[in-house]
């Protein structure tokens, strides 16, 4: 199956967390991207063409 080619989908793709109150934590819909350099990204941004399909 083709997977949607989005930042979140990527391995180069790192999630933000927010802490929250009870100690646990909750996923925001920002997150960065490490490769080349490091770059500000949101969760469905189009993936740039240095995308990787993360593996689980």
């Amino acid at each position: 199956m083709e997977q949607e080619r989005i930042c979140q989908t990527c391995k180069h793709f790192y999630q933000h967390y927010i802490k929250l109150a009870r100690g646990t934590y909750n996923m925001c819909g920002s997150g960065h991207c490490v490769h080349p350099r490091l770059k500000f990204r949101y969760n469905n941004t189009k993936a740039c063409q240095h995308y990787v399909l993360k593996e689980n």
